[in-house]
């Protein structure tokens, strides 16, 4: 996907997420992170930018002396981040450095590309406090954060932070399931290696997922029930793939 056209759905999605937790009980549970009120996710979000400017502009991990002092409301906070982070993309541009976790793009594009997708997660977590309905995700968006969790969560991941999730892998070893959002299909594969992933629907998955881009992209980052999407197969293997994935989808 284009990063201007990342950029744009950073912007839509992020007005969309102010305006969900504006209108929910600041003190409303969010479903989906039970731990957090509609303030908590507002400011959550609001951190996860500043953490990005600083990367950008510190050229490395920010440490917590780096963090960025906001006063104001919730909402306050959030438009001065979400201000600042996107003056910080428009002077850059995507292919500037920038210090990221991920190990091959230390690039600004791979902020744009994760704060857009964390984003519009976020965006349906505050409809779901404030018990809004659920409103669709861009499907072009849709499959851009499929893919973003199928290579760099779960494959990069799997082999890059493997001692936090050796267990995972070990408990699911051999397990297969596709994943198919009509026009792109997913194959996910536990290796003794780390999590593999290839293109279209392979003939040992045991389970296929089916769904839109965006029940699939919400099933990955587990904002929907684990039986939410079709399953062809095997429900035991989605399942096994649902409950693992909650290992790189914090």
């Amino acid at each position: 996907m284009e990063f201007a056209d990342l950029q744009a759905h950073l912007v839509t999605e992020a007005a969309r997420l102010r305006t969900a937790a504006a209108a929910a009980d600041p003190g409303a549970r969010v479903p989906s992170c039970p731990e957090w009120t509609a303030s908590d996710l507002l400011d959550h979000v609001t951190e996860v930018y500043d953490h990005k400017i600083q990367s950008m502009r510190l050229l490395r991990e920010p440490a917590e002396a780096d963090g960025i002092e906001r006063t104001g409301t919730p909402v306050e906070r959030f438009d001065a981040a979400l201000a600042e982070l996107l003056a910080e993309f428009d002077d850059r541009g995507p292919e500037s450095l920038a210090h990221t976790w991920y190990g091959p793009d230390q690039t600004v594009g791979f902020w744009i590309r994760r704060m857009a997708q964390e984003t519009v997660i976020h965006r349906v977590d505050a409809e779901l406090a404030a018990a809004l309905p659920v409103s669709a995700i861009d499907p072009a968006l849709a499959v851009d954060g499929i893919d973003e969790m199928a290579t760099v969560m779960l494959s990069w991941g799997s082999r890059a932070y493997r001692e936090w999730v050796a267990d995972a892998l070990a408990a699911n070893l051999g397990l297969e399931v596709a994943l198919d959002a009509g026009d792109r299909e997913w194959t996910v594969a536990v290796t003794a290696a780390g999590i593999d992933v290839a293109e279209g629907v392979s003939t040992g998955a045991e389970a296929t997922v089916s769904g839109t881009p965006g029940e699939l992209l919400q099933w990955l980052w587990r904002r929907l029930p684990a039986d939410a999407p079709a399953v062809d197969g095997k429900a035991e293997a989605a399942q096994a793939l649902y409950d693992m994935i909650e290992q790189f989808a914090q």
